[in-house]
């Protein structure tokens, strides 16, 4: 009776040691989404960024801050950040705390090539998109994007298929993406992977090139796993299973290295 009862108490505590390192794996990935002045709507599209990540298990401060709050000893709290920010003089008016000061920038640069993963959502790649030396080491770090040549056509439905294998890409082959902005001409830049892509149907609007162009792709800066996302231009764009887990899945592997949301059922390919 006591050996059986000892069995049962020692099961119960490996069932116990499974969930706490479980918990554990979960609290791994910690996100700081950069805000506060951008040409989108990023007050109404920040919270879904938020709760996407947080239902993933993950754990999400965001700062509308960023003059106060891209600090080293502030970075060094999160292994990825995810940046929803354009620099826009209307911004800079409305909010001057988001302004970025030049130690805002080096700390920023500093902390993704020492190792913290990079997002960079929708139009957050044309952030910074003059001709000082930080906007072109922005357009190396971020691995390109909008930048100036970007450009999209009419919204509407399309569907984002895998182009590469990669963790990010696990268990799925393609999914039908909400009404959208379809990137088009994004800059891709050297050393970098291109794993999803959406065509651009001419037949939907003249302005699309006819070509299947990159919707999610991934790089390195220095130590930092870089992944470029376009979609998402607003609310209703984020609503679907498809782009909420993928945001997910970008977000771990820029952290990590690795993925564990898995993918919806009704995107599983068979």
């Amino acid at each position: 009776m006591r050996q059986r009862l000892g069995a049962w108490l020692a099961g119960v505590g490996l069932v116990f040691c499974w969930a706490a390192c479980l918990a554990a794996q979960q609290a791994d990935v910690r996100v700081l989404i950069i805000t506060g002045d951008h040409g989108h709507a990023w007050r109404e599209t920040t919270p879904v960024l938020k709760e996407i990540l947080t239902q993933a298990g993950h754990k999400v401060d965001v700062t509308e801050t960023p003059r106060l709050d891209l600090v080293p000893e502030k970075l060094a709290q999160y292994n990825v950040l995810l940046l929803n920010y354009r620099d826009t003089p209307r911004g800079a008016a409305e909010n001057p705390n988001s302004v970025w000061s030049d130690e805002n920038k080096k700390a920023f640069v500093e902390a993704i090539r020492n190792g913290t993963g990079l997002v960079v959502y929708h139009h957050a790649s044309s952030a910074f998109r003059g001709d000082s030396e930080f906007d072109k080491e922005f357009e190396k770090l971020s691995a390109g994007g909008w930048r100036n040549q970007g450009y999209h056509g009419k919204m509407h439905e399309f569907v984002v298929s895998v182009r590469a294998e990669h963790p990010i890409t696990k268990g799925w082959k393609q999914f039908l993406h909400g009404r959208d902005e379809l990137y088009q001409n994004s800059l891709i830049t050297p050393g970098s992977e291109v794993l999803v892509t959406a065509y651009s149907d001419p037949a939907k609007d003249p302005k699309n090139t006819g070509l299947h162009e990159p919707m999610v792709w991934v790089n390195r800066y220095g130590k930092g796993r870089v992944v470029q996302n376009a979609l998402g231009h607003d609310v209703v764009a984020m609503s679907g299973s498809g782009f909420r887990f993928l945001l997910a899945r970008c977000v771990e592997w820029a952290a990590t290295g690795e993925v564990r949301t898995p993918v919806p059922e009704d995107l599983r390919q068979p």
